[in-house]
């Protein structure tokens, strides 16, 4: 995944992001957000389940994953 963000449109610095969430076959990203400059949100939908990751930029981790539907 690649993904470049910015704090507003018109700042010219930019972040480059190259990470793999490893999402399962059938897991498809339905809504990227940037939650602030450290962290971004991805929600994520498998069938009737949707979920939530949290992405870290600076330690390029996943801090939390938030499983609805169970």
């Amino acid at each position: 995944m690649y993904i470049k963000t910015t704090k507003k449109q018109s700042n010219l610095e930019t972040n480059l992001i190259n990470y793999s969430l490893n999402l399962e076959e059938g897991h498809e990203i339905t809504d990227i957000d940037l939650v602030d400059n450290n962290r971004i949100l991805f929600t994520i939908k498998t069938n009737d389940k949707v979920y939530a990751l949290i992405y870290d930029i600076q330690n390029s981790k996943i801090l939390k994953i938030d499983k609805a539907n169970e």
